[in-house]
């Protein structure tokens, strides 16, 4: 018994060191003052003191920590661990600490403490979103392959084992199911790849929302971005974390503030070409030209006349590009400069940016021009590509020059017939 204390004791000395040195850190106050959204309470046993058992410091540091105060969960756990109280669990807790902290030294340090005292949840190890920051860190892959030959047991840290067993199991019970199947829907390949992805099962994830990727076509951005994110995660092949991540731009996904602030990508965020691509995104984002300073229309030569010049621009060293062709062909359209809009807008179906909505893009170009044959022609063609005109045909004013047609009530039949069965599958 004397031997173990001497052991915790040794543990809380170098805790203490490691935690003196991250007070000295220029982010301790944003650390400290971290919030999730999630936060859960701890009920502490009837009559606990703040000088209580090791019960009562684990309770209070799981507390801490799932209220987002890591830098102080820390110290509970280690008075836990002093205690004695769930010895591997306790300090897989501190290396979660330190993960979130982003200190990933002192995170790997104290993995290892929790391997060497038999924690064996390599579940946890692969899936716990509290150890995000390490897993690109090769030395973290060797810590999981040291933990899948322990034998002894400790109960699930933090409580997460039932629930996050149930979830794991349903998704990759889908996951089967549509592999059996060899299902074509991309819808439900990207939803399950994305459960894969929240549940840190990467290898599964990869497969599919490659299989997103390749039966959504052109509307696969979302899962080419959570592909990218996968790949950064797993952290063996930062390459394709990084190619998969400039095809969800170009292929359309629209949150340049996301690339910064997503943690899942937080192991590319250092790299020359992630930056590339996030000045990448900045560029093909129209939602840079939204200015509140332009009221009613958006028709304005004077808010389009910049986007139009930096497409040609862009598109002048970079011609292959689809979305900048479409992005161009908006602004121009918006311009009122409507025959060089409908020949970006080509360019862009050509380059398969979007068809559908190119298509319709074209069409209404045509209608503003009267030239009425050439609109109904790009009408049909838009929705025989899938285009939902049940939300556009009543309300686009760019089509109001072919509403007196006799033509036009076949399209208007068709939008309500899109909506019939939009409500019929939502029932």
């Amino acid at each position: 018994m004397r031997g173990n204390l001497k052991r915790w004791a040794l543990l809380f000395v170098l805790l203490s060191m490691a935690l003196s040195v991250r007070a000295q850190s220029p982010n301790l106050s944003q650390c400290a003052s971290l919030q999730t959204a999630s936060e859960q309470r701890t009920k502490i046993k009837a009559g606990a003191t703040e000088t209580g058992d090791g019960t009562y410091w684990f309770s209070r540091g799981y507390e801490l920590h799932q209220s987002g105060r890591y830098l102080q969960s820390i110290p509970a756990f280690a008075h836990a661990a002093e205690f004695g109280y769930r010895p591997a669990t306790t300090l897989y807790n501190i290396a979660c600490g330190f993960a979130r902290l982003n200190d990933k030294e002192n995170a790997l340090t104290w993995l290892e403490r929790a391997l060497a005292n038999g924690f064996n949840r390599t579940d946890l190890l692969r899936s716990d979103a509290d150890l995000d920051s390490l897993r690109a860190d090769p030395r973290f892959q060797q810590l999981i392959g040291k933990a899948a030959f322990l034998k002894r047991e400790d109960k699930p840290a933090k409580d997460k084992g039932d629930k996050h067993s149930d979830r794991a199991q349903e998704a990759v019970n889908r996951f089967e199911e549509l592999r059996r199947e060899s299902s074509t829907d991309g819808q439900q390949w990207y939803k399950v790849g994305s459960r894969l992805l929240q549940l840190r099962d990467f290898d599964r994830a990869v497969i599919a929302l490659t299989a997103a990727v390749d039966h959504l076509g052109y509307r696969g951005s979302s899962a080419m971005y959570n592909l990218a994110c996968t790949y950064a995660l797993k952290g063996d092949q930062p390459e394709l974390a990084l190619k998969w991540l400039e095809r969800s731009v170009n292929a359309g996904f629209d949150d340049a503030d996301k690339f910064q602030n997503d943690a899942d990508l937080a192991s590319l965020h250092g790299t020359p070409r992630f930056q590339e691509i996030a000045r990448l995104s900045r560029t093909l984002s129209l939602s840079q030209f939204n200015g509140d300073s332009f009221d009613g229309s958006n028709y304005s030569k004077q808010r389009w006349a910049p986007a139009i010049e930096l497409y040609e621009t862009f598109l002048r060293s970079q011609p292959n590009n689809g979305r900048a062709w479409f992005n161009l062909g908006y602004a121009l359209h918006y311009s009122r400069r409507h025959t060089k809009a409908i020949e970006a807008f080509e360019r862009a179906i050509q380059l398969d940016y979007r068809p559908p909505t190119s298509m319709y893009n074209v069409a209404c170009g045509y209608a503003m021009l009267d030239r009425r044959d050439a609109a109904f022609e790009w009408l049909d063609k838009s929705v025989g590509a899938g285009f939902e005109i049940s939300g556009y045909i009543n309300g686009d004013h760019d089509l109001d020059n072919l509403r007196t047609d006799a033509r036009f009530g076949k399209f208007a039949d068709m939008a309500s017939d899109q909506n019939w069965h939009k409500e019929k599958k939502d029932k």
